[in-house]
């Protein structure tokens, strides 16, 4: 979610935050249910950048739970990874195929930046976690999450906020604080906080990964998350909430040098489209699709693939109304376009190969039902929505998630929630 969308946050006032400052450890009307979770995503926040920054708060949570280093879905980007966490499916079935692309129904490109767009109907598919979580008797607030801010299926969060990068981490911290403290709009005590940073995605778009300039804002996130874990024992459920802190994918230093306009390269008078992005999507005549395969393929560092095969690892092509019939992917690093002239870039960017390990992110988990100083195997962060689930005690709606891939950071004796 980048810094071009503006809105206001809503139901939450500000005046919460102080108040809790000024009670102490907080008093609220707590649920009925004993579940508590609270997941932060930190857009783009790449695996190994506490192996390069002071974080010592990250590297306290790893101490005390559960590590372990995650891989998005494909495209490795920031509202189809954001949405799949939520949802437990991939792109191709929650219908978040990229952060922009071409709907055939409407017959025009859609963008999930703009509000007018996304509030679509049909634009979102699935069941996001807040709604699973509420129609089964829980409480979810929700702060910034992609898709939270409109109806799915008729139904949103108890309370949302629409994303604006104007509140700074620290007030943001406070409104998870307030909430837990029972000083939210409803009055009551969630079972399920979500909540989200824009950074470090934004300064490593401009940097790049391997930048020092990126260096003051990890280490402002860390202050910011020492901030939180202070605030948040002043809860009176604070010993029976789960925490998660993870991103949605990683980050990939980019090259003037790496760099592919394909502008001429093929036959304009079949291409009814190009999609921008990563993948490039190229819409062209059926009659000339392997053609057009083949000229891309003997190019070098980029690869076209028919929307029909496509790696089965990528789970990606089934979307025939919103993913073009040809697409490019880069390899990693390198910058691939469709373009008037040429636009070579430095910095970062990602939207590369899920497995490549410049896309892989933290995922750090710590509280009564996790494990203590355990190293979890990787796995894909559509799991996290199967994780939600046991955490809150509910039952998963459909999804693509495998629950023997995260079942082992659970404490002795927590069980598999049942699944449809």
């Amino acid at each position: 979610m980048k810094r071009i969308i503006t809105a206001v946050i809503l139901l939450l006032a500000c005046s919460t935050a102080a108040r809790a400052q000024q009670a102490g450890r907080c008093d609220g009307r707590t649920a009925d249910d004993e579940h508590y979770v609270i997941i932060l995503s930190m857009d783009a926040f790449r695996w190994d950048l506490p192996q390069r920054c002071h974080t010592p708060t990250l590297d306290s949570l790893r101490r005390v739970g559960v590590f372990a280093e995650t891989y998005p879905v494909f495209p490795a980007n920031t509202f189809p990874n954001h949405y799949s966490m939520a949802t437990g499916l991939h792109p191709d079935r929650h219908n978040i195929v990229n952060n922009g692309f071409y709907d055939r129904s409407v017959g025009r490109e859609m963008s999930v930046f703009k509000h007018s767009d996304t509030a679509t109907p049909g634009f979102w598919g699935g069941d996001p976690i807040w709604n699973t979580a509420e129609r089964q008797g829980r409480t979810a607030h929700i702060y910034m999450w992609p898709g939270s801010d409109i109806e799915i299926g008729g139904r949103q969060a108890s309370i949302w906020t629409r994303y604006t990068d104007e509140p700074s981490y620290f007030e943001r911290a406070d409104w998870v604080v307030a909430s837990m403290c029972g000083e939210a709009a409803d009055g009551r005590i969630p079972n399920l906080v979500m909540w989200y940073f824009e950074e470090p995605d934004a300064v490593m778009h401009e940097y790049g990964p391997d930048s020092d300039e990126i260096i003051p804002t990890i280490e402002h996130i860390d202050s910011a998350l020492a901030y939180f874990f202070r605030e948040i024992r002043r809860s009176p459920v604070f010993d029976r909430i789960n925490f998660i802190v993870t991103a949605d994918h990683g980050m990939a230093q980019l090259s003037k040098e790496r760099y592919i306009n394909l502008n001429g390269t093929l036959d304009e008078r079949h291409i009814a489209r190009v999609v921008s992005g990563r993948p490039l999507g190229i819409e062209v005549d059926e009659e000339y699709l392997d053609t057009a395969v083949e000229i891309i393929d003997r190019i070098g560092h980029i690869k076209a693939y028919k929307r029909d095969s496509m790696p089965e690892k990528w789970h990606y092509g089934t979307n025939r109304n919103r993913i073009t019939n040809l697409l490019v992917v880069p390899d990693n690093g390198w910058t691939v376009e469709y373009a008037d002239c040429d636009k070579p870039r430095d910095g970062g960017t990602h939207g590369f190969d899920p497995f490549e390990r410049d896309m892989h992110t933290v995922f750090y988990a710590s509280g009564p039902m996790f494990r203590k100083g355990y190293e979890q195997r990787s796995f894909q962060n559509l799991n996290i929505y199967l994780v939600l689930c046991h955490l809150l005690g509910i039952e998963p709606s459909p999804n693509d998630g495998c629950w023997e891939d995260v079942c082992d950071m659970f404490a002795e004796g927590e069980t598999q929630p049942d699944a449809e």
